[in-house]
């Protein structure tokens, strides 16, 4: 068994000043508000919301559910939440305040004790950022909170399903799974690829889902063809989404399944240009690897005109060029060979559609997983980055934990304006409003500078809508994502 180490800044959390404190309760919303049509109301509904983070005790992992009056109140929900071998759970009510310019803040008392408060940025009102900041426990998190249709909890999830899934083992170490399974009443046959701690399987499994509450919450289970039985929590978003909690003890773990379309595949059901975007943990530290880039897909098994950025333990990589080749089976599964002049990469793709693909790399050193999305036919150029962009970013650079959350504004010529919530290692900061700069190039890749932040802002773009983001910085492990508001 591999040793993980965390990186040195998360054994000095513990004598991190606190400067900004959010009060439990408190409604204040600590952003510098932009434009925008948000307000309480935009917030209204049943909404599943998952977050990853670490605090003064460990790694920890929290998922539930929760519903929205639009008028600024949580009327209740549940949360599920693992920490080492510690799983809890417990009901909940609370209240939130949005802005105009769809920024906020949200705190949620949870039966069995804990307080959750976090930060948020509206996408929608069907999808929002969330950082956490509560700062008693000097925690750092960040997730996202999807609306959810009631009217499919009635029955037990149906139908076949990609999915994704990523577990840190406090025996095993860490480990991502992608792969495909098909429920049909309440029955699961799938089949996955498994990195654990390095090593690749592969094996087929069987299950069970029990039917879901009228919050869409319910439970079920994954034994696979080596004998190894993992539980999980799982929450309906809509008819073609779930997301999963696990409950296995010692092993907090994320992920979610999405509806596959396109079956039978073939090489041709992966064609066009893709953007994808990657995390995971290495030998050296949890969330050491971080990856953007884009590719283009012949339909044939070829792969061109690829580049990507990464930093891994902190040693980045800038606008690398890569071929490859790929070969997709009938149940979506696709073998991947990429060939940049750093080394050889192993990636198995399992496709959620011709336009979508949840992916692993096959590597002894890292344990990493991520998305791939079908770009649209347009041409990318700084007038794709116009609009205000919710934003959400997390990691770590050489001094703290480093987790944003807040609106990105784009002129369309070239211009940025940042407002963010900044959480470092439990200490939250609002600076105000900064400006940057950033260049897209047709190939959709765009590099960006922002004052205080960083000269080495990696964006690719899938649309003028959304983007995989990278500070790549030596010595910083920050990524994540950007997405248009209306």
């Amino acid at each position: 068994m591999r040793t993980i180490v965390l990186p040195k800044l998360f054994l000095l959390s513990g004598l991190i000043c606190l400067m900004f404190c959010l009060a439990c309760g408190s409604n204040t919303n600590p952003f510098n508000q932009g434009g925008g049509n948000f307000s309480n109301a935009s917030l209204t509904g049943q909404y599943f919301y998952q977050l990853t983070g670490i605090d003064t005790a460990a790694n920890f992992r929290e998922a539930g559910v929760f519903t929205a009056d639009g008028n600024g109140n949580i009327i209740g929900g549940r949360d599920d939440f693992a920490e080492g071998t510690t799983i809890t759970s417990g009901s909940s009510t609370g209240s939130y305040r949005i802005s105009n310019d769809g920024t906020g803040v949200f705190t949620i008392s949870i039966s069995d004790g804990r307080v959750l408060q976090l930060a948020l940025t509206l996408v929608s009102s069907s999808k929002v950022y969330l950082m956490v900041t509560q700062t008693f426990d000097l925690a750092n998190g960040t997730g996202i909170a999807e609306k959810q249709d009631p009217a499919v909890f009635a029955a037990t999830p149906s139908g076949t399903f990609a999915f994704r899934t990523h577990t840190v083992s406090t025996a095993q170490g860490p480990s991502a799974t992608v792969g495909a399974f098909t429920i049909a009443s309440g029955t699961v046959s799938g089949s996955e690829d498994v990195n654990r701690a390095g090593a690749l399987s592969f094996p087929t499994f069987t299950g069970s889902f029990n039917a879901p509450d009228t919050s869409g919450r319910g439970t079920g289970t994954f034994t696979d063809s080596a004998n190894v039985t993992s539980t999980f929590i799982y929450y309906v978003v809509d008819a073609d989404n779930l997301g999963f909690f696990s409950t296995n003890t010692g092993a907090p773990g994320l992920g979610r399944a999405e509806t596959q379309t396109g079956a039978p595949f073939a090489n041709t059901s992966l064609a066009g240009s893709y953007a994808f975007g990657s995390s995971g943990d290495t030998n050296v530290s949890l969330a050491g690897a971080k990856t953007v880039g884009h590719f283009t897909a012949g339909g044939d098994g070829t792969i061109s005109a690829g580049a990507f950025d990464s930093v891994e333990d902190g040693t980045p990589l800038t606008n690398i060029s890569f071929t490859g080749t790929y070969s997709m089976a009938a149940n979506g599964r696709v073998t991947v060979t990429l060939n940049p002049s750093t080394g050889t990469i192993q990636q198995i793709f399992w496709m959620v559609s011709p336009s979508r693909a949840f992916f692993l790399t096959n590597d002894p050193n890292k344990v990493e997983d991520g998305t791939v999305d079908l770009q649209q036919a347009i041409t990318f150029s700084n007038s794709t980055m116009k609009g205000q962009f919710a934003v959400l970013m997390d990691g770590f650079d050489p001094f703290n934990l480093v987790d944003r959350v807040g609106t990105l504004q784009g002129d369309g010529a070239g211009n940025l304006t940042l407002d963010e919530f900044i959480n470092r290692s439990g200490t939250t900061q609002t600076p105000g409003f900064i400006a940057g700069t950033y260049s897209v190039a047709s190939n959709s890749r765009a590099t960006g500078v922002i004052s205080g932040l960083s000269n080495n802002l990696v964006f690719y773009l899938i649309s003028g809508s959304d983007a995989y983001i990278l500070q790549n910085d030596t010595g910083a492990e920050i990524d994540g994502v950007i997405s248009k508001q209306p």
